[in-house]
């Protein structure tokens, strides 16, 4: 498995709008591992905002990973307290239908790294029935070689301790945050590590030279292939690319910089790789959660690792 790491420097405006589709993908963000209580509750909420982002968005559905009395599932994440020196196993861990686990912690890098993340990995044992079941999740194409879809039960983000952040408690405005970096931007481009860019088997695939390849994402792009940045990890877009917010212009998120006092937002861009590495992804223009109903509109709807920082390395 790999873990990817990005660099310091983002932008731009975006709105959206989505219903919440039959079928969604749970992401989940795990504090038990957040032993400095860096994860405040307004740092928990643009979390939970990030999570609806992409549950929103992606319709697959995931099989459940409910190990029994003759089967193996023992989960490892890279430490989210100390991703770059060591590995964790989770205890015990199952994992609903639909759910990605993400495990969240805070490390102080050195330089101006942001953060880190990437999928976890596991060690198995029992039937190749169960084997393919956790491997897969119910995709087929995961387990083609080369593979052509990615269903992870979860991974790790580390976000910087060192790094002045910006926790938006509206994300459907931005003020001024100058002196800081944006959480919700960092927190999206790391959540999509997690989801295989640049990390999955299904995006390498996929990579020829320094393109990607993805036939939606070379369709958005113009019917060019996107250029990766030329560092060898072969794990982001090129700054040199525009994506589009709603009509708006925007290097693509999964570029390697945000830059202080600035939120980016996903691009087509960034929406349609995911969808080429298996996503069934609803919209290409999702930039923010739809809005939580308040609670009398409850009942009306129920009638009717890799790093943000300086460079980009993947490391196995």
């Amino acid at each position: 498995m790999t873990i990817r790491r990005i660099s310091s420097t983002l932008c731009a405006l975006g709105l959206l709008s989505a219903a919440l589709p039959a079928s969604a993908v749970d992401i989940v963000f795990d504090y038990r591992y957040d032993s400095s209580g860096f994860f405040t509750a307004d740092r928990r909420a643009v979390l939970d905002g990030v999570a609806r982002l992409f549950s929103d968005n992606l319709t697959d559905t995931l099989s459940a990973i409910q190990p029994g009395s003759d089967e193996l599932f023992v989960a490892r994440i890279y430490d989210p307290v100390d991703p770059l020196n060591s590995s964790v196993v989770v205890d015990n861990l199952t994992v609903a239908a639909n759910q990605i686990r993400i495990f969240v912690g805070s490390y102080a890098f050195s330089g101006q790294t942001l953060g880190v993340g990437g999928p976890g990995f596991q060690s198995l044992g029992g039937s190749q029935a169960f084997i393919n079941q956790v491997e897969s999740r119910g995709e087929p194409g995961a387990l083609l070689n080369p593979a052509t879809d990615f269903a992870p039960w979860g991974g790790t983000i580390t976000f910087g301790a060192q790094i002045s952040w910006y926790a938006d408690s509206d994300l459907s405005t931005v003020e001024s945050f100058s002196g800081q970096f944006d959480l919700f931007t960092v927190a999206v481009h790391e959540t999509a590590h997690v989801l295989g860019i640049g990390t999955a088997d299904s995006w390498f695939a996929q990579v020829v030279g320094d393109t990607f390849t993805g036939t939606l994402a070379t369709a958005v792009n113009g019917g060019v292939a996107p250029a990766l940045r030329n560092d060898g990890s072969d794990a982001h877009f090129a700054t040199t690319l525009t994506g589009h917010v709603n009509g708006s212009a925007q290097v693509p998120l999964l570029s390697p910089f945000i830059p202080l006092g600035a939120r980016r937002y996903m691009t087509d861009l960034d929406w349609a790789a995911l969808d080429d590495i298996g996503w069934q992804v609803a919209s290409l223009q999702a930039t923010i959660p739809a809005p939580v109903p308040e609670p009398g509109s409850w009942a009306l709807l129920a009638g009717g690792l890799l790093l943000v920082g300086v460079s980009a390395r993947r490391r196995t």
